[in-house]
């Protein structure tokens, strides 16, 4: 396809609408979209050169149209190479998008400067093995993986994230300058959102290298008690640090048309300090300005807006000392709440960019009346740019794109703007979204509905044969399929997956539209289209109904009903699930965004489910102790690493930051005996563990995954578990006697307390917080060694939190628990009948790591109480303990050691394991806990 553009088009500062610049584009609809299904020879071919005649009859109505990819996680751009950003570039053209804008926080290493001979320090472009951003977990080889099949190497990444640990700035700087280029030789402006108010964008030994006159301390951000240094740009010093910070951007990125400076909406230093912890200077000048006009000082975040604004305009006057005044200048960030006092403080040829936040919570700006007022009065006085959301990261991930706004056009120009984005990671299917929204913008198409461009869309995908129903399939699935998962935290479905039932049929009813279409009237392109289509309707019913039963399943265990848990659990089949995901993405070749989709469903959404099933006794617990990678400046990391085995086994891995212990290494190349009738996985798993310089304590528990909601899923059935201990014997270089000795026994976080003989009716406890906080929080208690859930008439307490009441404290169930925040509340027992208190055992919710505040009264008739003092008992049992010995020869090869026993227990709960080294450092490699009867 060949695009004709002006000179103007080609500026780097692109269109200004002030200026009144006209563009002659046309739209072209792609059959086979990077948006919509992976690369391939089809969207090669569907890129003819369109009639001039006809790109001239229908121009487009707003002069800037914006995709903005985001540097995130694994399924977003963070993990393409240059082909699969020059497809994104030459797709959006052909969309008749006209700019690309990419966003990077302040630890990402695609930009770096230095300052007073310092360089800022910077993050990862995360991988499977390097970089925690927003819940990144590892893992030693995708492959492995369920739908492993889509990966063709141990690590998923970007190649440029791939270079050794040295060379990560320089390849990550060189890929985006070529990306840039590239969006610059299609006739592409580039905005470049750069972090700014971040811990990570403000890097203290940089700004502490100022002279305390050209820097001011703000609370946000600094250590506890400690302040937080930011850099006055109205000194001469201060000044030189953001100077320095726009010369290395224009150095890196020439072909940068707009600069964006980028800020949060809370939670960083820049939007949380207070007008008095400004310099004396500003603080001056926002007090004139707020005299003027006192409804600005009630404006959102005014005076950080204040100060962000003297930041932008140390930018400007850098990039006009740098010899580069056609550089653009935005302000940009989540919502419009920053709209008022921005408006006030910024010059207006700086062009605001909001993202449009509310479309999460169901309230498109657009479509909001109230909050169009303050667009359509700041769009009237300088460039707005709303960005919309294809899909949303918190949530909204999976499945349809959002609805596309209807009368796109009309609702732009009445609020003044100069232009839209939309902001995506490109998973698919987006295109849809992706083509109403510009050819709403279009002169021929203004205002096209939805359903005209889905019968386009069938047309082209399909072929005239199935158009007319497949047209009405593309709107039934535009309007009703479901929007479910996250990339951003642990969890995939961090909240409960409601009206299933429904969702199922709807995936159902569509799937008998699509099974109308006779698939030999098709051409084999729309074939394997139609096919796409199915898999991902078939997926979407499966996930839900398959999540569905967890819930479930995860609900019987809180109500104590082991067996109807394990019955859903056993039909819970979340592997079938994902590998169904990973065939039908791989429909004409599978997309980066889907191959990191393969990698969340597996790291982000499987793991918790088998959690459950180890709590259920299920499933074993496997440990690997072997080197963990964590990013310092990670924002929102992720907690988990992983070593699945070859007939994938999943093993939460453990190192010196989890540990504390130093971790050993034997080389891959070197041998490694193993003990007789081992599985091939401990080949592995034997080859790392960490050294015993010290005793270790592991509380052995279910793992790999964390709780939902009120539901603690962390205790191990009763019975008789098998305990395998697997530690690794490296090479020496003289003869080394190594002794470990083990005890393991039921472990307790309970506070136990025995008295002497007190008749008594009822039981009081005063509750004062913890140590760490006001949280009251009691799991269960234990009377006389024995569940207080047979014994307990009624529990009552001064209040709770929803969904953790009174009655939670003494059910017999470990995994509910009592919850109320304040220094001052009360949880009481009726008995049955009288009891003799000789001990009582609390099971508070983390108990293990703070001590509770609490006090005892005791009751005959519930109006007169009397203090119950007791003194600390030890609440453990008596355990397993065990020894191992051995000698290793000079010579011999490394050696993997195994020890094994039993452990019992009486009710369902935990095992404490103590590790302590005799003679020598023995290395543990591996603790493997099967449960009783599997």
């Amino acid at each position: 396809m060949m695009l004709r553009t002006t000179a103007a088009e080609r500026s780097p500062t692109g269109p200004n609408p002030r200026r009144g610049r006209s563009w002659r584009h046309c739209i072209v609809g792609l059959a086979w979209c990077f948006l919509l299904l992976p690369p391939g020879r089809a969207a090669e071919a569907n890129r003819s050169s369109p009639n001039p005649s006809a790109a001239a009859a229908n121009p487009p109505l707003v002069p800037e149209r914006i995709v903005f990819n985001w540097h995130n996680f694994l399924s977003g751009c963070s993990t393409w190479n240059f082909s699969d950003w020059a497809r994104w570039i030459r797709d959006a053209r052909a969309l008749d998008y006209n700019a690309v804008m990419v966003h990077a926080y302040g630890n990402n290493p695609m930009f770096q400067f230095e300052f007073n001979g310092r360089l800022k320090p910077v993050g990862y472009l995360s991988t499977t093995v390097r970089g925690r951003d927003w819940s990144t977990m590892h893992v030693n080889d995708v492959r492995r993986l369920w739908g492993g099949e889509v990966f063709d190497g141990p690590v998923f990444g970007a190649k440029a994230a791939m270079v050794p640990e040295a060379k990560r700035v320089e390849a990550a700087r060189a890929l985006m300058r070529r990306v840039f280029a590239e969006a610059r030789r299609q006739g592409m402006k580039v905005y470049f959102a750069l972090d700014v108010d971040t811990v990570s964008a403000n890097p203290q030994e940089l700004i502490r290298s100022l002279p305390q006159r050209a820097r001011f301390p703000v609370k946000a951000g600094g250590p506890q008690g400690g302040r937080f240094w930011l850099a006055n740009p109205d000194t001469p010093e201060g000044f030189a640090y953001y100077r320095a910070q726009a010369a290395a951007l224009v150095k890196a990125y020439p072909d940068v048309g707009c600069l964006v400076v980028w800020f949060r909406i809370g939670l960083t230093p820049w939007m949380e300090f207070a007008a008095g912890e400004m310099p004396a200077e500003w603080q001056a000048e926002f007090a004139a300005a707020t005299a003027q006009d006192p409804g600005l000082a009630r404006a959102w975040r005014a005076p950080n807006l204040f100060a962000l604004n003297r930041v932008t305009r140390a930018f400007r006057r850098a990039l006009d000392e740098l010899g580069r005044p056609d550089i653009e200048l935005g302000l940009g960030t989540w919502g419009f709440s920053f709209l008022p006092a921005a408006d006030r403080f910024f010059p207006p040829e700086v062009k605001f960019i909001g993202l449009d936040y509310a479309i999460l919570h169901g309230r498109p700006i657009l479509l909001d009346e109230g909050a169009r007022e303050t667009l359509r009065a700041v769009g009237a006085r300088r460039e707005l740019i709303p960005v919309m959301w294809a899909q949303h990261d918190d949530g909204a991930y999976v499945g349809r794109p959002y609805r596309p706004i209807p009368r796109f056009l009309d609702r732009l120009r009445a609020v003044n703007a100069g232009g839209f984005g939309i902001i995506h990671w490109t998973t698919r299917p987006l295109e849809l979204f992706f083509r109403s929204l510009s050819e709403q913008v279009h002169a021929a198409t203004a205002n096209r509905p939805l359903a005209e461009t889905c019968a386009a869309a069938a047309r082209e995908w399909f072929g005239p044969a199935a158009a007319t129903e497949l047209a009405a399939y593309l709107e039934a699935w535009m309007r009703e399929a479901p929007m479910f998962g996250r990339e951003t935290s642990d969890w995939f479905i961090d909240r409960p997956l409601t009206n299933v039932a429904a969702v199922v049929a709807g995936c159902r009813q569509r799937l008998a539209m699509l099974a109308r279409v006779e698939p030999a009237s098709l051409t084999p392109e729309a074939r394997e289209r139609l096919a796409w289509f199915r898999g991902l309707e078939e997926f979407i019913a499966g996930f839900h109904e398959t999540q569905d039963r967890y819930q479930q399943a995860l609900a019987a265990y809180g109500r104590g009903d082991l067996e109807e848990a394990r019955r859903l659990m056993a039909a819970c089949r979340p592997e079938e699930v994902i590998r169904q995901f990973a065939v039908f993405s791989s429909r004409g070749g599978i997309t980066r965004g889907e191959q990191g989709l393969v990698v969340s469903l597996n790291l982000r959404w499987l793991p918790h489910l088998l959690r459950l099933r180890q709590a259920l006794g299920m499933e074993p617990v496997r440990i690997n102790f072997r080197p963990t990678q964590h990013d310092p400046l990670a924002q929102s990391p992720g907690r988990f690493t992983f070593h699945v085995g070859p007939a994938r086994d999943f093993w939460e891995c453990r190192g010196e930051r989890e540990t504390g212990l130093p971790v050993v290494q034997v080389p891959a190349a070197s041998g490694l005996r193993l003990p007789e009738d081992a599985p091939p996985v401990w080949a592995e798993v034997g080859r790392d563990g960490v050294r015993l310089d010290r005793p270790l304590k592991l509380t052995l528990a279910p793992n790999l995954g964390r709780d939902l909601g009120s539901v603690r899923a962390d205790h191990l059935v009763a019975g008789e578990h098998r305990l395998s201990l697997l530690f690794l014997s490296p090479p020496t270089n003289r003869e080394a006697r190594t002794a470990v000795r083990m005890a393991c026994a039921p472990a307790t976080a309970a506070e136990v307390l025995e008295f002497a003989p007190v008749t008594a009716r009822r039981l009081r406890l005063r509750c004062r917080g913890n140590s760490e906080n006001d949280w009251n929080s009691l799991c269960e208690l234990r009377v006389n060694g024995r569940p207080a859930a047979g014994l307990i008439a009624e529990a009552t307490a001064s209040g709770a939190v929803e969904g953790y009441p009174a009655a939670h404290a003494a059910d017999g169930n470990p995994a509910t628990r009592w919850a109320i925040n304040g220094r001052d509340h009360w949880l009481a027992f009726q008995f049955k009948q009288p009891v003799k208190l000789r001990q009582l055992a609390f099971d508070w919710y983390q108990g293990d790591r703070r001590k509770m505040d609490f006090s005892l009264e005791v009751s005959d008739d519930g109006e007169h109480w009397r203090p119950l003092a007791g003194r600390p008992a030890d609440a453990r049992a008596s355990g397993t303990t065990g020894r191992l010995a051995w000698t290793t020869r000079l010579g011999e090869p490394a050696r993997l050691r195994l020890w094994q026993t039993t452990a019992t227990l009486d009710a369902a709960g935990r095992l404490e394991l103590t590790v302590t080294p005799e003679e020598g450092t023995p290395v543990l490699a591996g603790v493997i806990l099967e449960p009783p009867g599997l």
